[in-house]
């Protein structure tokens, strides 16, 4: 008998009625967002569920949730209801205050005493980087590019040290990109500065995911300096794009229809239109759906689509209903944008190419040092042209504007300079109108104002100071950017169909200084 009341005090003790130190998986969920793991904090304590109030909500609170879901890491830890508040659920837990290593929310120091200030819509919530990814980036659609992975909440890239056919079938069949085209190696997609996460990948060309193939181990590098694993994948003919921001993750909305890019009219554009965006580009769910011109400029491009009407589930938005193609229901230029929680800002250096200027291509007026590197100019005629030029391709070069040198006051009015490229019948010389229809993207600086004419010949202007310019351009998508490449800031982007081969251009204002990168 005694046996039989041990046996039953034990198998008590071990269920979760009697384990005060046991959580239940389902115990923390996320809510209202598309991406699994990012949303409001919903937790469940003794069958009813409810939210966290976001008092005192923080990035060691976060850190706790994104681990107990496996997750990774935090990105941020949003307050008021950021996701939107979870209907008929109110914070059944306010006050969190967690250290950061506990293995669930739950065993972090809280209090479940109901607070006035904590009503509906003061929710805690979380965005974090998610776990084991992979994307293509750097290339012509989501479908081609060098192929960069997020193992334990690092970025990272693969060695292509063994890199074949079988490896990069696997990854076009894990992001559903049809099949392989061709795989890159040798950084045939630009080379990243991130760690080499996986080396000597071996794949029998049936694996469902890129890490369920042999390899050496987890961040064991066998690589030379510059040598990323690429894929080019058969699907992505008609994609998607966000440009003039500097982050892959929000923008002017660009879509690719039969190899020509174009806009989408605003028209009916909602945040369900904008989250199908989001998810399409792996960029986690969408925080606004732009209208109005927006914040990211017009573009220049045929609107593609208008009256698009997505219902938030589709996995693309060309599933979407929407007008028939070339329609525009914009009675004046209306172009959508997106801005999505996630984050992947562009790293246009990766493409760096070398820039010298030849004096052939100068007045005798510019003074040139070190092979073309060094420039001042010393009178009045003032444009340079780069000694090379292309015709296709994606290069960036830069330039550190010498602000040590003092300008006489006699020559503060032509104390400016412009920066960019020109196509290859703008020849070099002073010229009235530096616009793109005229054959010149370039970013021009005057009495520390800075200006851009865009295609349509309208001006947008920046304040500052900068010291160091980054123009990328990508010919093949027609983008000519901008960068203060200080802290790689992004200034504005260019939308173009370049004919012709295009030269980096350089004008100086009189006794003006630079230095070629």
């Amino acid at each position: 008998m005694w046996g039989h009341l041990v046996f039953l005090l034990l198998a008590l003790r071990a269920s979760a009625s009697f384990c005060p130190d046991c959580v239940d998986s389902d115990v923390v969920r996320l809510s209202n967002a598309a991406d699994p793991c990012a949303g409001v904090v919903v937790v469940r304590i003794n069958g009813l569920e409810g939210t966290i109030c976001d008092a005192s909500w923080d990035m060691n609170d976060a850190a706790v949730v994104c681990r107990q879901l496996q997750c990774g890491t935090p990105i941020s830890a949003p307050v008021g209801s950021t996701f939107g508040a979870p209907p008929n659920m109110f914070p059944r837990i306010t006050s969190v205050a967690c250290r950061g290593d506990e293995s669930s929310v739950l065993k972090c120091s809280y209090s479940s005493t109901p607070q006035i200030s904590c009503s509906q819509g003061r929710d805690a919530s979380v965005q974090c980087i998610g776990p084991d990814q992979i994307f293509l980036v750097n290339g012509p659609s989501l479908c081609a590019g060098r192929v960069s992975i997020v193992h334990n909440g690092v970025w990272g890239k693969v060695c292509d040290d063994a890199w074949d056919e079988k490896d990069a079938s696997v990854v076009c069949g894990q992001l559903g990109c049809g099949a392989l085209l061709s795989y890159g190696y040798n950084s045939s997609f630009g080379v990243s500065p991130s760690p080499v996460l996986m080396s000597s990948v071996q794949c029998q060309g049936e694996e469902s995911a890129l890490w369920k193939c042999a390899q050496r181990g987890w961040s064991v590098n066998t690589c030379s300096t510059g040598r990323n694993a690429g894929v080019t994948c058969a699907g992505g003919a008609d994609t998607v794009r966000l440009v003039n921001s500097g982050d892959a993750c929000r923008g002017r909305l660009e879509i690719k229809h039969e190899n020509r890019w174009g806009t989408v009219c605003d028209s009916d554009w909602d945040l369900k239109d904008a989250e199908v965006v989001c998810r399409q580009l792996n960029c986690g769910s969408a925080s606004s759906a732009e209208t109005n011109n927006g914040p990211y400029k017009n573009g220049v491009f045929p609107v593609w689509m208008s009256n698009v009407k997505c219902t938030g589930a589709e996995t693309s938005i060309f599933n979407c209903p929407s007008a028939s193609w070339g329609t525009n229901s914009c009675t004046s230029r209306r172009d959508s944008g997106v801005q999505c929680r996630g984050s992947r800002v562009f790293d246009p250096t990766a493409f760096k190419a070398p820039l010298s200027v030849e004096s052939s291509f100068a007045s005798a007026t510019f003074l040139i040092k070190n092979n073309g590197k060094d420039l001042q100019n010393l009178g009045l005629d003032r444009c340079v042209r780069g000694s090379w030029g292309a015709l296709s391709g994606r290069w960036y070069w830069q330039v550190d504007i010498d602000t040590t040198v003092s300008v006489p006051e006699v020559y503060k009015m032509e104390d400016n300079w412009r920066l960019g490229v020109a196509s290859a019948s703008a020849s070099p010389g002073v010229q009235v109108l530096f616009t793109p229809n005229r054959g010149f993207w370039v970013l021009t600086q005057g009495f520390s104002v800075y200006n851009v004419m865009d295609e349509t010949d309208k001006q947008h202007s920046f304040t500052g100071r900068l010291s160091k310019v980054g123009i990328f351009v990508n010919y093949e998508e027609g983008l000519v950017s901008f960068y203060d490449a200080t802290n790689r800031q992004h200034l504005y982007t260019h939308t173009a169909t370049f004919k012709e081969k295009v030269y980096p251009y350089i004008c100086l204002g009189r006794q003006r200084r630079v230095f070629l990168q």
